[in-house]
């Protein structure tokens, strides 16, 4: 399945696992410190994650920037 910007909207207010990969990922993805394409909060938890996602953090040309938060961010994400 293809994951990006406009696909991560149906997890606005949702918990998602990212489960780091090397290849083959869902979605690439830089964390940012401003201005990102979404706000992320990062919890400890992964009780009632909606979805499990395949990423691969990268440095240039990311599917989708996320600004990370400690509160109020756009979804709550378990990094695996």
């Amino acid at each position: 399945m293809s994951y990006d910007k406009i696909f991560l909207n149906k997890f606005k207010g949702k918990k998602v696992i990212f489960k780091t990969v090397t290849s083959f990922p869902d979605l690439k993805i830089q964390f940012v410190n401003a201005f990102g394409d979404y706000k992320v909060k990062i919890t400890d938890s992964k009780a009632f994650a909606a979805e499990i996602i395949k990423i691969q953090e990268v440095t240039s040309f990311p599917d989708v920037k996320l600004q990370k938060v400690t509160a109020f961010g756009d979804f709550e994400i378990f990094m695996e």
